[in-house]
């Protein structure tokens, strides 16, 4: 969309030009719109930050405004793109790859870009960090599921088979380590793995648990396989 000035002075905005793919976002867009930086373009230069930070809180999207000559700017935004959901609270969430959450609900998720694996934020934490706090119910915040960990165990394991059986996933840090709990599921078999690689540095736990995953598939019934041992794996009957 272009908004041409209808005023004549030397300092009035003489044309704005707003990239989105949604009217959605264009109608918001110019309801936070500063009205002086119509009549006054250098106002523009400042305000477009705090504008773009604003609408950055209430809506996962990103923006950004730069001037092409003088009096003459463009404002992109657009949906950001959701990496992994989560549930917490009762609630699902969406985190972006720089750590933004917001409710599934309220963006435009890509579906087919997002894994269908669902991490799970306990109600309780052994370590008392504030992972528990009650989110905001609007808008835009960090969030409290680190990203770091996300990235370093879907690097490590995303391409296993026993990681591709999984539904959902719950991370906290116990004794000062990841501690992750997977549900998997294969068929009509129903599978819960405890895992700390932390625990495993000198082994290639995943690939241990992909042996001993397709052996149990074979044999059937329902397990727990409990890889927080250093050097060993426990199973037990589900």
């Amino acid at each position: 969309m272009m908004y041409f000035s209808e005023y004549k002075s030397w300092f009035a905005l003489k044309n704005y030009r707003i990239e989105t793919q949604s009217q959605d976002l264009e109608r918001r867009l110019w309801e936070v719109f500063p009205s002086r930086c119509l009549t006054f373009w250098p106002y523009l230069l400042k305000d477009a930050r705090g504008m773009g930070e604003f609408l950055e809180r209430d809506m996962p999207v990103t923006v950004e405004t730069h001037m092409n000559r003088l009096g003459q700017f463009t404002t992109k935004i657009e949906w950001l793109s959701a990496w992994v959901k989560v549930d917490w609270r009762g609630q699902i969430w969406c985190i972006s790859r720089d750590g933004r959450m917001w409710l599934y609900e309220r963006g435009r998720q890509n579906d087919d870009k997002v894994s269908r694996l669902i991490w799970k934020i306990p109600e309780q934490n052994s370590t008392g960090d504030d992972i528990t706090a009650t989110p905001p119910m609007l808008g835009v915040f960090q969030s409290p599921l680190s990203t770091e960990v996300i990235a370093e165990f879907l690097d490590e394991f995303e391409g296993r088979r026993w990681f591709e059986a999984a539904t959902d996933i719950t991370w906290e840090r116990r004794a000062g380590m990841n501690l992750f709990f997977l549900k998997l599921s294969h068929r009509t078999q129903k599978f819960e793995l405890y895992l700390q690689p932390e625990k495993y540095s000198d082994r290639d736990i995943g690939a241990s648990i992909d042996e001993l995953f397709a052996r149990l598939i074979n044999e059937g019934g329902n397990h727990i396989i409990d890889a927080t041992y250093e050097g060993k794996i426990l199973l037990r009957n589900l």
